[in-house]
């Protein structure tokens, strides 16, 4: 099995009107971010611990990582603040190998619920590491 790893730009872009000839400019700032991000959609299992102190596990799909942090694609998410740890399974790197699993700690920085399409999980959460 491989896989691919895309380079991703961030970019604020802002537009600005040019008063000779009534067009617009479009201009591309310095990068949104401070790391990059790659796209890379793998199982993911994470840990948590809920307000009542009971242990909660949940799993789901990376949608992209970088160094510092990762969103994961989830029906259930830990809720802003909690303190994770997610497991990423890297698959195929290299083939000989199998599964490469990664395992961090972070912070949930944001979580999204968004309706279920399709019966596909549509939320999830960003973690920073």
């Amino acid at each position: 099995m491989t896989f691919v790893l895309l380079f991703v730009h961030d970019y604020t872009a802002s537009v600005e009107q040019v008063r000779f000839d009534g067009g617009a400019l479009l201009t591309l700032g310095r990068p949104a971010r401070k790391t990059l991000r790659f796209l890379l959609q793998t199982a993911v299992t994470f840990w948590w611990t809920n307000g009542n102190g009971e242990a909660r596990q949940g799993e789901g799909r990376s949608r992209d990582v970088s160094e510092h942090g990762a969103f994961v694609f989830a029906s259930i998410c830990p809720p802003v603040g909690a303190s994770v740890v997610l497991k990423i399974d890297l698959e195929g790197i290299p083939d000989e190998i199998g599964r490469l699993p990664v395992e961090v700690e972070g912070e949930v920085l944001r979580a999204e619920r968004c309706p279920a399409e399709r019966g596909m999980v549509t939320g999830g959460f960003a973690i920073q590491y």
